[in-house]
Parts: structure tokens; C-alpha cells; sequence
């Protein structure tokens, strides 16, 4: 059999893009899920005590406890973007396409938190807005599933593990708001924030 030696060159040019994921994709990644956790799992925590001790507080705070986190995380966002504006997913194949899997991800949603809001104002029942953090964390769940059949590392399993329980969990507090928020802002600290941290921290392996 006559190997066409260009062909054999593209098979490892293939496979070695396949092993090696070189890039800071992943460190970037890390850096947004742990300010998405840290901001969001706080503002979760803080709205929770709110609603729960019946605190007397202005619109202002409300305003501000609901906003701030926002516009924090936007504003790291756009420094992670700039940084890696020259590989944004990394150059490995298994990196790129966990990456993709998580920003498609955040793309369905943004488009499910534009509609359970919709849905919610238009029937004046914000309880319709307390299923949409369930659908998320079952989102999650999905992908840091494949994340861990990609990766192979025990970590992501239980990353993957915790997004999934989680939706079970909030279900059986959806009479109780404030508990239910603050169990949100705990999923969101252990099983966003500290995966973002470990990324962050261990561009390598994770």
C-alpha cells in the first residue's frame, strides 16, 4: 500500500491539533465563570436575606444589588475578550470545542432569560421567572457532562454532577423565594465560581 505522504502529514497535523491545547481560551474562560459565580452567586446570597428578613430598604438598593453585577461582569468580560482577541477559543480542537459548547451556551441563555421575562411580565406571575435559573442549571449540567466525557477528569464530573442536582433542588423551594434564592447563590458559588477558579488557575489540565 503507497502512503500519500501529504495525506500522512494532514493526519498528524489532525491529530496532533487534537492532543495539544495550547492557548489562554481556557484561562479566559476560567476567569469569566468564576466573576459570573463570585457576582451573581453574591447577588443571589444578598437578595435572599432581603427577601427573607423582611428588611425595609430603598429601590436604590434594590436597584443597585440588582444591576452592579452586570455591569461588573461585563466589564470582565470585555477585558478577557481583548486579551484573547487573537485566539479567543485556544488552538487545541478538544478546547475550541468545549469553549463553543460554553458560549453557545450562555447564547440559549440569554435568549430563554428573554423570554421567561417576557412570559412572566406579560402574565404579571414572577414565579414563571423562577424556572428559568432551573432550565439554566440543567444547561449547565448538559454541558459540563460532555465536558467531562472530553476531558476525562473527576472534577468536571462533579462540576457536572452538582448542575444537574441542582434543578431538583430549587424545584422543591418554589413557594419559598428566599430560600430559593439563597440556595441559587450557593450553586452558583460551588459549582460556577471555584470550576472557574480551578480553570483560571490550571490553564493546562482543565
Amino acid at each position: 500500500m503507497i502512503i500519500d505522504p501529504q495525506t500522512a502529514k494532514d493526519d498528524l497535523a489532525f491529530m496532533r491539533a487534537i492532543v495539544e491545547d495550547h492557548g489562554s481560551g481556557n484561562r479566559s474562560m476560567g476567569l469569566n465563570y468564576l466573576a459570573a459565580g463570585i457576582l451573581y452567586g453574591l447577588q443571589c446570597l444578598i437578595n435572599g436575606v432581603l427577601i427573607i428578613g423582611e428588611f425595609q430598604v430603598s429601590s436604590l438598593v434594590w436597584m443597585t444589588v440588582g444591576i452592579l453585577p452586570t455591569i461588573l461582569f461585563l466589564m470582565v468580560n470585555s477585558y478577557t475578550v481583548w486579551q484573547n482577541r487573537a485566539h479567543p477559543f485556544g488552538s487545541g480542537t478538544t478546547r475550541r470545542a468545549l469553549e463553543a459548547a460554553f458560549a453557545g451556551g450562555g447564547l440559549a441563555n440569554l435568549a430563554l432569560a428573554l423570554v421567561f421575562g417576557w412570559a412572566a411580565y406579560q402574565k404579571q406571575d414572577w414565579s414563571i421567572w423562577l424556572l428559568f435559573p432551573i432550565v439554566v442549571c440543567a444547561f449547565q449540567g448538559a454541558i459540563w457532562f460532555t465536558a467531562t466525557i472530553l476531558r476525562r477528569q473527576v472534577w468536571y464530573g462533579f462540576t457536572a454532577a452538582g448542575w444537574l442536582l441542582s434543578p431538583f433542588l430549587l424545584s422543591a423551594f418554589l413557594d419559598r423565594p428566599g430560600l430559593y434564592v439563597l440556595i441559587l447563590g450557593g450553586v452558583l458559588l460551588f459549582c460556577m465560581a471555584v470550576p472557574g477558579y480551578i480553570m483560571a488557575r490550571n490553564t493546562e489540565t482543565s
